[in-house]
């Protein structure tokens, strides 16, 4: 009860004079990113993921007040339970999972409410939070009837793993944070889209590139742009092909009100986060972090300042940029298998 008045004290602060700039700025986003012309553009000739050796069974859990779309693949246990970031969903992980299962493991993928499959809650007043997507995760695992299991995080999804994890240790097997943040440190920074979108001194550049479709098409090129800049050419052209078209996908399903909301929080998060680092340092399961090295934003010393923060840590390079999952998924399932 009183980390959650905590976390409320956190997302009530400066959080309203973002959300109305934020919800605006979600519809101008979408409609950028589910421009026909981009799509067309970003079709590229690249191999499909392989077929899963199992099928998955499909779930619809009840949580927060609305109902969150999970794909279970039968395996054996500890099972992998996989947490997206945003603006995307689980999708990220349709070229991962098929190795997992190969190797007879038990797999879990779901949208948080708000993304992908998801419901979007129209409710007035209703808010997308990250104490709310820590309460997906318990859903879903719960619904499941999952012992023991390892939370899996990339992006956004991380600082939700790591505090479930805290919470909840004995549900934990190992906990894996892929290209993730956690507390405050000048070891990350955000995308300059989310800077823009996100902080309240820049209110009048967000609504300069809101009134001009085609200005805000270029600050989308440019976001794309800066994710590539240590990319080799084979690597952007999966961004380009795989990476961009879930983000497109997903805006496009109707996830730019829980974008809005979510990146609006991040400071908050971040900050509610930082007072959690002595139970942090109080964490006795073994975590790992499998970290694409190519990451302009969350850099491999990132991963290094969030592993010391651990009593039981290592860091597991992958020559890859931030959606690691897509750029090396056969590696990353390896580790995945390897760091029980």
């Amino acid at each position: 009860m009183e980390r959650d008045r905590e976390m409320d004290s956190f997302t009530d602060g400066n959080l309203a004079s973002r959300r109305d700039l934020l919800l605006a700025t979600a519809g101008g986003l979408a409609l950028a990113l589910a421009n026909p012309a981009r799509a067309t553009e970003n079709k590229m000739s690249l191999e499909p993921p392989m077929t899963s050796v199992v099928p998955y069974v499909e779930h619809r859990i009840s949580s927060g007040g609305g109902v969150v779309y999970a794909r279970e693949y039968p395996g054996q246990d500890p099972a992998f339970v996989m947490m997206h970031g945003f603006p995307d969903n689980l999708h990220i992980y349709d070229y991962l999972v098929p190795y997992l299962t190969r190797a007879g493991r038990r797999v879990v993928v779901f949208d948080f409410l708000g993304f992908g499959q998801s419901e979007k809650i129209a409710a007035e007043g209703y808010q997308y939070t990250f104490k709310q997507q820590v309460g997906d995760v318990a859903a879903v695992v719960d619904a499941l009837k999952i012992d023991q299991f390892v939370p899996v995080g990339h992006d956004s999804g991380g600082p939700c793993a790591a505090n479930y994890a805290l919470d909840h240790p004995d549900r934990v097997a190992w906990l894996c944070l892929l290209n993730c943040y956690y507390s405050d440190s000048p070891t990350w920074r955000l995308p300059e889209i989310i800077e823009v979108f996100g902080d309240p001194w820049l209110r009048e550049l967000a609504r300069a590139f809101l009134s001009s479709p085609d200005q805000m098409s270029w600050l989308i090129t440019f976001q794309d742009k800066h994710f590539q800049v240590n990319m080799p050419p084979e690597l952007r052209a999966r961004f380009d092909g795989i990476v961009r078209p879930i983000v497109d996908g997903n805006f496009a399903g109707g996830a730019g009100p829980a974008f809005a909301q979510m990146t609006a929080q991040v400071r908050e998060s971040v900050a509610y986060n930082t007072s959690r680092l002595p139970d942090v340092r109080r964490f006795t399961k073994k975590v790992n972090l499998i970290w694409g090295v190519m990451d302009p934003y969350l850099t491999s010393v990132t991963a290094a300042a969030i592993a010391a923060t651990y009593p039981q840590s290592a860091v597991k390079p992958v020559d890859a940029g931030h959606w690691l999952m897509i750029d090396r998924p056969a590696e990353v399932a390896q580790l995945l298998l390897t760091s029980g």
